[in-house]
């Protein structure tokens, strides 16, 4: 049982001692007024029943008041404590409002005033009502602010008074027929003392009762106590759950919407370093991706102390991979063991699970989360949910790695295309500028090309472009660039290489262009040469325009200068 329990237990303690002992001093008040009674008995022998009947009614009319009272109460206890359980007692009385009430025109309805008051009592009752269900919904919406700041809610106390005018007045009435009765009531004493004796005896019985089922009541409300503060401790539970739940969800929003603005997938393993260690405390894991050539799998990111799974191994040692969903399952022990976990001497007392990464139909690897005693089921499903945006994420990175890839580059001989030639000769021109230092631009173009073409076929036309593009690749620096220019024209830019190294360059690059062998289906095609020309920065220009256009006038001028040579571009 918590704190805040106890109090409420005590209150119902004490009420329970009030209750006792306010019973047992109105046993003793009746027994006063029944010797009283008895003495004076001689006078209302006559008019006994009248006299009754008028404690009946008068009884009657307060017990119809006490039972609004009692829904008054319930709805405050609710407006205080904001526990809709106190309703409880308020949505019980109402309908003891009518029963009372019912029950009251019943008894007077041999009396025409009682009557009319009885009807004024109820439309006054009525009223009331109306106005405590409209407070109680006034204050589910806006509390008690919206309560205070309506003037309407403040009819309560006129309604009230009203009440207790009514009440009064009856009261009085029936005072009234009382003191009357009572003025003709001496010709039954007699009969009066025996009524009283008998009176008196049910008064007892009846207060006996009634103390025995108010215990009664008391000892229910202490056990819906324990139950409430049971309850409490459940939604204290669930509330945790669900903070803990949100805060996950938080994350991997936050996961998600990081992995987006990623560029490579290099700049994502970063950021999943981080984000993956505080998804997952108190755990340990690793993110592993499948290679281009779908037989290894390797680790990308891991956190916690390292393990088995942060080694490389292949597809098939997952069972998480080769069956497309987490493994192991919820509640079910492995019968199997993924090979990449190795032998775990921990394994006992550690629990792991894989969940491979799935996105557009393909598998791109597993994300292995190992923690020390069983996984929890939150932690599966977080780790399922960030698998799905951690695989989104790669298939996205991947497919802008193969759109630049393929903006970027030729797709025969995978060398620069004509696109990337513009922007890196006028980056390069710049910087060459910025640092007084010369570039060169070679023009190259493979002779006869088209005569070959015919000869052997487009096929074997695209396999001399794609063995020229290796053999211009081989031969150009890390900070040179290769494009294909168009055709069978390709392009070299020389960084830091005047018009005299350009040459030996170009003359290198010709040389081994006519002893390049090129195969096509198993037959080996006849030697090709090239013709180059060059074009220098500063003498020859200082712009990519001019450079290209200048290249391209010493390349035409060695196509007719016999081919398989190589021609400098006039000065400035």
């Amino acid at each position: 049982m918590n704190a805040s329990g106890a109090p409420a237990i005590r209150g119902y303690a004490h009420f329970a001692i009030r209750m006792i002992a306010l019973f047992a001093a109105l046993g003793v008040i009746l027994v006063i007024v029944a010797v009283q009674v008895y003495r004076t008995v001689g006078d209302l022998v006559d008019e006994g029943g009248m006299v009754a009947h008028t404690h009946r009614v008068k009884e009657q009319i307060v017990a119809t008041v006490a039972v609004l009272r009692d829904a008054e109460a319930a709805q405050r206890a609710y407006f205080l404590g904001g526990d809709t359980s106190r309703l409880a007692g308020y949505y019980a009385a109402l309908p003891k409002l009518k029963e009372n009430l019912d029950g009251l025109r019943n008894i007077v309805a041999d009396n025409p005033d009682q009557m009319k008051a009885a009807d004024d009592l109820g439309v006054a009752l009525e009223a009331r009502r109306d106005l405590m269900t409209t407070a109680i919904a006034a204050f589910q919406d806006g509390g008690l602010d919206t309560l205070r700041g309506d003037k309407k809610f403040a009819m309560a106390r006129e309604q009230d008074a009203e009440v207790d005018t009514i009440m009064a007045r009856m009261l009085a009435i029936e005072d009234k027929l009382l003191v009357d009765r009572q003025a003709t009531s001496v010709a039954s004493a007699s009969l009066t003392r025996l009524l009283t004796v008998s009176a008196i005896a049910l008064c007892f019985v009846m207060l006996a009762i009634a103390l025995v089922v108010i215990l009664r009541e008391q000892r229910r409300r202490l056990v819906s106590e324990h139950r409430a503060i049971a309850s409490y401790g459940e939604l204290a539970r669930s509330l945790e759950e669900s903070r803990r739940l949100g805060d996950t969800l938080r994350q991997l929003s936050d996961l998600g919407e990081m992995l987006q603005g990623c560029r490579n997938l290099d700049e994502a393993a970063v950021g999943l370093q981080v984000a993956l260690a505080n998804l997952f405390p108190a755990t340990s894991g690793a993110l592993n991706l499948i290679n281009a050539s779908q037989n290894l799998v390797a680790p990308m990111v891991g956190w916690g102390t390292p393990s088995a799974s942060d080694s490389v191994f292949a597809p098939d040692d997952c069972w998480a991979l080769r069956r497309g969903r987490p493994y192991p399952e919820v509640g079910a022990p492995p019968a199997f063991t993924c090979k990449h976990l190795g032998d775990d001497p921990d394994r006992d007392v550690r629990s792991t699970v894989c969940v491979p990464l799935i996105a557009q139909g393909a598998m791109f690897g597993t994300l292995v989360i190992a923690a020390e005693g069983p996984i929890a089921t939150e932690t599966r499903g977080a780790a399922t949910a960030a698998a799905e945006q951690i695989s989104l994420a790669i298939a996205n990175l991947r497919l802008q790695e193969t759109l630049r890839t393929q903006s970027l580059r030729d797709p025969i001989t995978s060398l620069f295309n004509r696109r990337y030639l513009e922007v890196s000769l006028a980056r390069d021109l710049a910087q060459a500028i910025r640092r007084s230092q010369p570039l060169a631009v070679l023009m190259l173009d493979i002779d006869h090309f088209k005569s070959f073409n015919d000869t052997y076929g487009h096929d074997a036309g695209d396999a001399l472009l794609a063995r020229f593009g290796e053999l211009l690749a081989s031969l150009a620096r890390s900070e040179d660039v290769a494009c294909r220019y168009g055709g069978e024209e390709f392009t070299m830019v020389l960084q830091e290489t005047d018009a005299g190294l350009a040459l030996d360059r170009a003359e290198e690059i010709r040389r081994a262009a006519s002893r390049m062998e090129v195969q096509h289906r198993r037959q080996a095609l006849k030697p090709v040469t090239v013709s180059i020309g060059i074009a220098s920065y500063p003498l020859h220009g200082d712009t990519p325009e001019q450079l290209l256009r200048r290249s391209d006038r010493a390349l035409y001028a060695a196509k007719h200068g016999g081919r398989d040579r190589v021609c400098v571009a006039d000065g400035a």
